[in-house]
This record gives structure tokens, C-alpha cells and sequence, in this order.
């Protein structure tokens, strides 16, 4: 699959005429002219290439920060099966792991999996598989084809639903989607819920083409440059996927959504434009926000900004928040930001 270079150029010139507040930072500036290189040169393996910097980890990411909670929970309930009933799946593409990684990778995977599946009330992970377009790190397991990003995203479904009214139709938002692997899981789940990502290129390209593909049926708004709310509203609403630049998050309407998401963004911006979404969210959400950020910040322009050090609005109710329980370096929060 070839880069549709039209496409993506008009991205990034209505990125960089958008106003400063919403132009990347200087965090995502470097990482996007590798990532609109690496999808250039082959697209069809970017789970394996860009998704390294969403939120897909490899083994020395697995190994420092998340195998501890994995090797208690093998140890806990005696379950053997990570180790000894999953296969790595290869894949026909350049980008491999080496024997070690991938021994690592399947049985962090498996463990995830079985984790998660304790709490999959629905049956979410029985019921959809990773698809294979991308090229994803997969493993076979108990007759699953099974990723890493498929399970966290299912974990994260149902901190981010918890408190949410499941029986009308739902109205989501996702502030920086990766290449939509969040969405896919409430797309398939949510049979009645719209799903609206508000992003940057080199990912808004690639969540849109992605979730085109594997969605083929449902009807998409596709990003185009629109000066009112007004002009596109009857498009807009009669798809089930939007895809929207971060700056036209201001042409959206008041109180539109019932939940709006954002993974492992934040940390990634500037402090003025932080402190920006905030006041978006507030007045596109009537609902529920969910986040989930590094603890710690690695990003100096927002001060390596800490998890109580977000400027939560005054009139947002807390609902939760704790530490992740596998990816500790993480934190996540739900808060009811009202009406």
C-alpha cells in the first residue's frame, strides 16, 4: 500500500498554517519527519515502525517497565500457559525481531492477554482478533491471533467506560489516536457509538487509512478544511468515523461528546497547548474524559510535567485515579467533566 502523497501534503499544510497553539511540538516535529519517512519507504509494516512511538512496546521496554506485574500474575495463579502454549507469529516484512525479543514479546503477550481476559466481562477478546494490516507483532494463543496493542486497548475500554450509560447512542472523541487501534475496539464493541479522532499528521493520515480499511462498510468523514460547524454538520454526523486536525477541535459544538480519550498525549505537548485542550475538552465534553499519561513526564518543554501536576479544571469531578496496574511508569484517571 502506497502513501497517498496528496493526501498527507495537505495534512501538513494545514497543520503548520493552524494556529501555534495547535502545531506540534517540538517533541513531535522531530519524531514526524521519521515517521512520514518510515511510512514513505513502507507502509505496509507500520505497527512495526511507527506504532514503536504510540504505544506498542519491544522487549527492552517490556522488560524495564511492565514484566515485574506480568511475572507476579504468572506466579500467582500458576499459569504456565504464556511460556508454553503460545507461538510468535513472523510475518513476510523487513522489520523482524530477533529470536530473544520475540521469546519475550509472546509471553509478555499471552500474559497480558489472560490478564485482561479477567476482567473482559463482555468477551471483547474472544469476539475480535488484531488485524493483520500493518504487519502487527502478533502471537497465536489458546486459538487467538493476539497483540499487545489489542489487549491494552481492551484494558483501557473499560477504565475509560466505566461510569459511562452504555444504552443510547454515544458520541466518542479521541485526542490523538496513534493509528486507531483504540478505536477499532469500540467501533467493534459499540455498534451504536460514533468515534471522532482529533490528531496531527503523520497519525491522522494513518489513522484514517487505517480505519478505512478495516471498516470498509461504515461510512467516514474524511479530513477536509471546513470554517463552520455548520457547513459539514450533516456529513459529520451521518458517519460513523471522523477524522479531524487538532485545530478544528474549536469548530466543534458545545457539549457534543459523551466521552472524550486521550493516551499518551499530553505529556507529549507543550504547557500552553496542554493547558488549551483542557479548556477544549471542558467545552466539547459532557460526559466523561479519560487519561492515561507517564507519571513523569520525558518531555522537557511542559516541565517534565507530573501526574498532580495537570491542570484539571476546578469543575471536573474526579473519579478515579491510580497508578497503572502493569504499565507503572503510567498513570490513568477518569473525571466526569459535566454539563
Amino acid at each position: 500500500m502506497k502513501v497517498r502523497r496528496k493526501v498527507l501534503d495537505k495534512m501538513m499544510e494545514s497543520v503548520y498554517h493552524a494556529p501555534l497553539i495547535y502545531r506540534p511540538s517540538d517533541y513531535w516535529l522531530r519524531l514526524n519527519e521519521l515517521h512520514i519517512l518510515q511510512i514513505s519507504e513502507d507502509f505496509d509494516s507500520f505497527k512495526r515502525s511507527v506504532n514503536m512511538r504510540y504505544f506498542n512496546w519491544g522487549a527492552f521496554g517490556i522488560l524495564v517497565h511492565q514484566m515485574r506485574p506480568i511475572a507476579r500474575e504468572i506466579i500467582k495463579y500458576h499459569n504456565w500457559g504464556p511460556i508454553l502454549k503460545c507461538t510468535y507469529l513472523k510475518m513476510k516484512t523487513k522489520i523482524r525481531m530477533n529470536a530473544v525479543s520475540a521469546f519475550i514479546y509472546k509471553i509478555y503477550v499471552a500474559s497480558l492477554y489472560d490478564f485482561v481476559s479477567r476482567i473482559d466481562r463482555l468477551d471483547i477478546l474472544t469476539k475480535i482478533s488484531e488485524p493483520i494490516i500493518g504487519a502487527p507483532y502478533v502471537i497465536r494463543y489458546k486459538n487467538k491471533i493476539v497483540s499487545q496493542d489489542l489487549c491494552n486497548s481492551v484494558f483501557e475500554f473499560y477504565s475509560a467506560t466505566r461510569f459511562l450509560n452504555k444504552n443510547k447512542k454515544l458520541e466518542i472523541a479521541e485526542l490523538g489516536a496513534g493509528y486507531g487501534r483504540l478505536a477499532f475496539v469500540f467501533l467493534k464493541t459499540y455498534k451504536n457509538a460514533n468515534y471522532t479522532i482529533i490528531d496531527i499528521p503523520a497519525a491522522l493520515y494513518i489513522s484514517e487509512e487505517y480505519l478505512s480499511k478495516v471498516f470498509p462498510k461504515e461510512k467516514i468523514f474524511h479530513f477536509r478544511e471546513f470554517k463552520s460547524f455548520k457547513e459539514v454538520k450533516k456529513e459529520f454526523e451521518s458517519a460513523r468515523v471522523r477524522i479531524i486536525m487538532a485545530h478544528q477541535i474549536e469548530l466543534l459544538p458545545k457539549k457534543y461528546f459523551d466521552l472524550v480519550l486521550s493516551v499518551s498525549t499530553l505529556h507529549e505537548m507543550d504547557t500552553p497547548q496542554i493547558k488549551n485542550f483542557m479548556k477544549q475538552i471542558t467545552r466539547i465534553c459532557k460526559g466523561f474524559f479519560y487519561t492515561k499519561q507517564w507519571r513523569k513526564s520525558r518531555y522537557s518543554g511542559n516541565g517534565h510535567i507530573k501526574e498532580n501536576e495537570y491542570p484539571i479544571p476546578r469543575s471536573w469531578k474526579e473519579k478515579y485515579h491510580v497508578r497503572h496496574c502493569i504499565q507503572r511508569m503510567f498513570f490513568e484517571a477518569l473525571y466526569f467533566v459535566g454539563r
